[in-house]
C-alpha cells in the first residue's frame, strides 16, 4: 500500500506528471473552445498563458476552468484589440508582398523587407499575450515590455521561436498524418507548447513580478521576508505539506 502511495501519490514523480498533463489538456480544450469565434483567439491565448503561469508559480490544485475564465475576462479587451490589429497588419503586408512580386528590380526586392517585418511582428506576438497575462498597464506600456522581453535575451527568443515554428513545420511537412496532428493539437498541442514557453518566459518575468506564496497569491508588501510565508517558486511538495500542517495546528485542527 505504501509503495502504491509512493508511486501514484500527488507528490510522486508520476503524480506530478499526471497533474501537469491534466492542467495542460484542460487548458488546451478551453483554448480551442474559446477560440471558435476567431476574434477571441487573442483573449483565449492570454487566458491560456495566465492559467499556465499561475499553475507554475503557485497552487498546483486550482480549478483550471475558473482560472481560465478569470484570465479571459481580465485580458479580453487588450488581447482582442492587439490580435485584431496584428491580423490586419499581417494581412495588409501579405497583400503588399503579392503586389511586389508583380514587378522586377528594387520594387520586387521590397518583399523581403516585408517578410522580415512579418517575422518581427510574429516574434512580438509570441511574447505579447504572455505579457498581457502577466502584467498590468496600458497597451503602450505592455508593448514596450513586449519589445524588451523579446530582445533582451536573444537565445531564449530563438528557443521560443523554435518551439512555436517546428511543430507547425512538422504538421505541414507530413500531411499524410494530418488526423494524428489534428488530434494532438486539439488535446495538448497549443497548451503543451505554451507550458514550455511560459516556463522559459517566467525566468525573464519573475524579477519584475510581485512574489507569490505557495498558493500563488501575491505576498503583501513588507511581508516578503516573513519566515511563515513560503515563496511559490521555491516551495517543494514537502514544504507545502509542512506549511499546511502548521496552519492546521495553529487553528487547533
Amino acid at each position: 500500500m505504501r509503495f502504491m502511495l509512493k508511486l501514484f501519490g500527488e507528490e510522486s514523480a508520476l503524480g506530478r506528471f499526471l497533474n501537469r498533463l491534466y492542467v495542460i489538456v484542460c487548458t488546451n480544450l478551453l483554448f480551442v473552445l474559446f477560440s471558435l469565434p476567431v476574434v477571441t483567439i487573442g483573449a483565449s491565448y492570454a487566458a491560456m498563458d495566465y492559467t499556465l503561469m499561475k499553475f507554475q508559480r503557485g497552487d498546483r490544485h486550482f480549478k483550471v476552468a475558473t482560472m481560465f475564465f478569470k484570465g479571459f475576462r481580465e485580458s479580453f479587451v487588450k488581447a482582442t484589440i492587439c490580435f485584431v490589429l496584428l491580423v490586419l497588419l499581417v494581412f495588409v503586408q501579405i497583400w503588399e508582398i503579392t503586389w511586389c512580386r508583380q514587378f522586377s528590380g528594387p520594387l520586387a526586392m521590397f518583399q523581403y523587407a516585408l517578410f522580415g517585418l512579418i517575422v518581427f511582428e510574429l516574434i512580438l506576438a509570441m511574447y505579447l499575450f504572455p505579457v498581457i497575462a502577466a502584467f498590468n498597464g496600458g497597451l503602450g506600456e505592455l508593448l514596450r515590455n513586449t519589445v524588451y522581453f523579446s530582445f533582451s535575451q536573444p537565445h531564449k527568443m530563438l528557443l521560443l521561436l523554435a518551439l512555436h515554428v517546428v511543430p507547425i513545420c512538422v504538421t505541414y511537412g507530413f500531411l499524410s498524418y494530418l488526423p494524428l496532428w489534428a488530434f494532438l493539437w486539439l488535446i495538448v498541442g497549443f497548451a503543451g507548447i505554451e507550458f514550455l514557453s511560459t516556463r522559459i518566459m517566467l525566468t525573464q518575468f519573475i524579477p519584475f513580478l510581485p512574489e507569490v506564496d505557495i498558493c500563488g497569491d501575491i505576498i503583501p508588501p513588507g511581508q516578503e521576508n516573513d519566515p511563515n510565508i513560503m515563496v511559490g517558486e521555491d516551495a517543494s511538495g514537502d514544504d507545502m505539506d509542512e506549511k499546511t500542517l502548521q496552519e492546521m495546528m495553529k487553528y487547533g485542527l
